[in-house]
């Protein structure tokens, strides 16, 4: 009860200063990656301010970069960026909502979701930083600028 509410208290006092330095981490390594071709970044209206939550989402289009999704992050990896492909997980497909027994009404479930499925196809993420990290955000630059260096090469494979 009220120790909890405390602790909460505590913890909300520091919480717009952290969204803060997330989004400046973010907003640095990202104004250079947006720059690649086939790299872009979720867009948020100008009236709100963007909170990231878990993870540095970007989309990747494979024909404008000249590559697979595949290659790049294996290339990402061998230069050491933490990135993954690792999709949302599609809600509607959970067994809950094919459980009738939970439900007085049975919810219409989509066949498929197809802006969840291009949103996963396309998505790479990357790690949020949670504390000023100017070296490691121009470390993820290169790497990323290395790679579209060498977009001719990775075509290929």
């Amino acid at each position: 009860g009220d120790l909890a509410a405390a602790l909460a208290r505590t913890q909300l006092r520091g919480l717009d200063q952290r969204n803060a330095l997330i989004a400046a981490q973010v907003r640095k390594l990202n104004d250079r990656l947006t720059q690649l071709p086939g790299l872009s970044e979720q867009q948020a209206a100008p009236e709100m301010r963007r909170v990231h939550w878990a993870a540095n989402l970007l989309f990747f289009d494979e024909v404008t970069a000249g590559f697979s999704k595949e290659v790049l992050l294996k290339a990402l990896k061998a230069e050491g960026v933490r990135v993954s492909g690792s999709p949302y997980d599609e809600q509607h497909k959970y067994r809950l909502y094919t459980e009738v027994r939970w439900w007085h009404h049975p919810p219409q479930i989509p066949a498929s979701l197809p802006g969840c499925e291009q949103v996963n196809k396309s998505s790479i993420r990357l790690p949020l930083f949670t504390e000023s990290a100017p070296d490691l955000i121009d470390q993820y630059a290169k790497a990323f600028e290395k790679i579209w260096a060498h977009r001719d090469a990775l075509r290929k494979t």
